[in-house]
């Protein structure tokens, strides 16, 4: 179970998803290096490298993600290079993204930003990477 091969696994983001069921409730903020299915609902900050937010998934706050589908409802912020908004998306957000697709059915109520890259800008100009890399967790 908590072999050689499977902390290499993790490390490079081709684990298994972390799956959220419907009956949980997170207040905070969740960081993942891989993919992460909500279901439930967060209160709080998401950063991953992948998200799906399920039908009966909710979520409340600021959202930083490589691949972003969108099923259920979003309140906040979303960063993303790729985004799909499904027919059952109820997003109140301002949205960054390179890409962007909305099935006929979502609503969505903001602002829509499309850029050429996800990152950050520096005051000198310099493009840094997005926070999308995620701060090392130290093991106890």
């Amino acid at each position: 179970m908590w072999s050689k091969r499977a902390t290499e696994q993790s490390k490079r983001g081709d684990s298994a998803p972390s799956i959220l069921s419907d009956d949980l409730t997170i207040e905070g903020d969740i960081v993942s290096e891989g993919e992460v299915h909500i279901n439930g609902t967060v209160k709080g900050d998401v950063t991953a490298r992948k998200m799906t937010l399920g039908e009966d998934g909710a979520i409340t706050g600021a959202v930083e993600v490589g691949d972003a589908v969108i099923g259920g409802k979003l309140a906040g912020q979303l960063t993303a290079t790729s985004v799909v908004l499904l027919s059952s998306a109820r997003v109140t957000a301002d949205i960054t993204h390179v890409s962007l697709a909305i099935a006929p059915e979502a609503v969505f109520e903001g602002f829509s930003r499309r850029v050429d890259a996800i990152g950050v800008v520096a005051k000198d100009g310099e493009v840094l990477p997005p926070r999308l890399a995620v701060p090392a967790v130290q093991s106890i």
